[in-house]
């Protein structure tokens, strides 16, 4: 845990038991100090790093040192009798061998592709990052969603509790009967019931947010989300090439094409220089129990040498090298669909997220005329309620009707936000 990160978490949860704040930035940075699939593709960069080898250290050589210890037995023929003896041979071999490639095409593009390999991982680290960041802000305008449609219900509980207070005087003053009694009380319990549904639902959201931030200090209950600011949609312009989707893809693209060129080097020459120095010891034995060690001056006189030059010529490899071409180039045929695909997905997205914020946008003005038409309404009804000149009913449609209002103009403000943030994410800015 690094000091940044220990420092936020500080700040944010060392006061138990009271409300934390919590902005959609905080919900990101902390998500990402947690979040396994990070620290797992950090991971798979380092392993990648380190498969790497440079181009230079392709040519060094190889040695490698070999002892080997042997036993022949048979018989052979004496020249001398003409007779067949036992030939029990013991042997020893003890060598150095060396190679060095002096010039191998197909080594030629190992150091780019193994960069471009480390490349594409990062970029995919760009992309799992990019995902997080979308599934974050969808969690936490959910939880944010149902944290303040809640303020507008307790307003509306505390009007129904002033109504439900003021009928329960009259009833018992005799001056309305026990029947408004009874209708006043369900509309308090409906909302007080009501409150307590979106209450459940807040905690089950903010769980979800907490889970995928992977945090257990803090509880869904003690945390209040930061409504986000709105942003200046002018300002959001998506630049398509540059979404880490698309650049991974380029990436691959530009590593196909290196592959295919180190296919060709199959049909190209390699030259080899090898090089040996060796003894051996050997000795007439009767049997296992005579082996004997004792190499006095053959290995010295036994000394070899051997350096050769080694040109090899790719001639038949049936068929197999113009397989991997022809494999190679359906490969890169099927990445750049991928990338059509991929360019239409997101161009396709970000024109009916642009599209759905511009109607949203629309809809402001009629939304708010809405709600204050509702408000007025709802205390015209309840000062004819006040005075018995309508029901319940008519009481409860007018609070109906302010709270559907309540809930356009809350949602529509809400959607409106998270196409914002979302095609800012999308933007990678």
């Amino acid at each position: 845990m690094n000091f940044k990160y220990f420092l936020l978490m500080a700040v944010l949860f060392s006061f138990i038991g009271k409300a934390q704040l919590l902005s959609i930035d905080d919900c990101i940075k902390i998500g990402k100090e947690n979040q396994p699939d990070f620290k797992i593709q950090s991971v798979i960069i380092e392993r990648k790093k380190e498969e790497k080898r440079s181009f230079g250290s392709q040519f060094l050589p190889s040695i490698d040192a070999s002892f080997s210890h042997a036993y022949n037995f048979g018989s052979s023929i004496d020249p001398a009798t003409n007779t067949r003896e036992p030939s029990n041979i013991q042997s020893d071999n003890i060598g150095v061998n060396a190679q060095v490639n002096l010039f191998d095409f197909s080594k030629w593009n190992r150091t780019k592709i193994q960069n471009l390999n480390i490349e594409i991982e990062k970029m995919e680290f760009e992309v799992i990052e990019n995902q997080y960041e979308l599934l974050v802000l969808e969690k936490f305008m959910a939880a944010l969603a149902l944290q303040e449609w809640q303020k507008v219900l307790k307003k509306q509980i505390i009007n129904a509790e002033n109504q439900l207070n003021r009928i329960t005087k009259e009833v018992e003053e005799g001056r309305r009967p026990k029947s408004d009694w009874y209708d006043i009380n369900v509309i308090y319990l409906q909302e007080k019931n009501n409150l307590e549904i979106a209450l459940n639902n807040e905690v089950v959201k903010k769980t979800e947010l907490i889970q995928l931030l992977n945090i257990n200090t803090v509880v869904a209950e003690d945390i209040n989300l930061i409504r986000p600011i709105s942003l200046d949609t002018l300002k959001i312009n998506p630049v398509i090439t540059n979404y880490p989707s698309l650049r991974k893809i380029d990436l691959a693209h530009t590593r196909l094409e290196k592959e295919y060129t180190q296919l060709l080097s199959n049909y190209l020459p390699s030259v080899n220089l090898n090089y040996s120095y060796g003894t051996f010891y050997s000795q007439t034995i009767k049997s296992l129990g005579d082996t004997s060690f004792n190499f006095g001056r053959q290995l010295k006189d036994n000394k070899s040498q051997y350096i050769g030059l080694n040109f090899s010529v790719p001639i038949y490899s049936k068929g197999n090298n113009k397989q991997l071409l022809e494999l190679k180039k359906i490969e890169q045929n099927l990445n750049n669909e991928l990338k059509i695909k991929e360019e239409k997905r997101l161009n396709d997205l970000f024109s009916i997220e642009k599209k759905k914020l511009q109607l949203l946008e629309n809809l402001d003005q009629s939304l708010q005329e809405i709600v204050k038409a509702s408000e007025e309404s709802l205390a015209t009804t309840e000062s004819k309620y006040i005075f018995d000149k309508v029901d319940a009913s008519v009481y409860k449609i007018a609070k109906n009707q302010l709270l559907s209002a309540n809930y356009n103009e809350l949602n529509n403000e809400f959607d409106k936000i998270y196409i914002q943030y979302q095609l800012q994410i999308l933007s990678n800015n």
